[in-house]
């Protein structure tokens, strides 16, 4: 069965906004290449932005549905910070086609609706991961494990993450990045990377 025009519109907008940016696409070239006018593409979507919203809506939903899952534990711990890394990287995974187009373009990024909304995930799973401790190097310990998280996945394209090995190794690498450096006997600092990611083990 031939696919549904608005799925065709929408796979060919992905991919060209992927590639020109979402700035640099417009209706005509995606009437042009798939040999259509303009008007049957505005007959499904109304605008390029309704097409962007529509690409893009069942991510940021999904990440809105992570935090409120998070949210519902009363205070950060090693344990809890696993879970929700790995429920935000389950989520990332599930979209993953769209990652590269919410974390680096610009127009995106700067979208007067889309943006706002991103930024504001972003401190919310911050303070998530942080909770109770609100000082700037537990702030960026939080910012540098959801790096940990979603660069991969735009980083190594080729890797398949639906393999739960491949998984872990980013959860763990975010958890240890979220645990503050630790003296050792001899006074020097431990790196967090030496500390043990899973608690649960011990």
């Amino acid at each position: 069965m031939e696919e549904r025009m608005d799925r065709r519109i929408a796979h060919l907008a992905l991919a060209r906004f992927r590639v020109s940016g979402f700035a640099g696409t417009s209706i005509a070239d995606l009437a042009g290449a798939l040999g259509i006018s303009k008007a049957a593409i505005y007959y499904h979507y109304r605008s390029k932005d309704a097409l962007l919203h529509h690409l893009i809506d069942p991510l940021l939903d999904a990440i809105d549905a992570c935090i409120q899952e998070g949210q519902t534990t009363p205070a950060a711990s090693t344990r809890t910070a696993r879970q929700l890394l790995g429920d935000y990287l389950a989520v990332l995974i599930a979209h993953r086609e769209v990652v590269p187009l919410v974390a680096t373009d610009v127009a995106v990024l700067n979208h007067p609706t889309i943006g706002p909304r991103l930024r504001a995930q972003n401190q919310q799973l911050q303070s998530l991961l942080t909770a109770p401790d609100i000082s700037p190097s537990a702030r960026l310990r939080a910012e540098a494990a959801l790096g940990a998280i979603w660069r991969p996945l735009i980083a190594e394209p080729e890797v398949d993450l639906s393999d739960t090995a491949h998984q872990h190794t980013l959860i763990d690498a975010a958890v240890a990045t979220l645990q503050p450096s630790q003296p050792s006997p001899d006074g020097k600092p431990v790196p967090a990377a030496h500390l043990d990611p899973h608690p649960e083990r011990s």
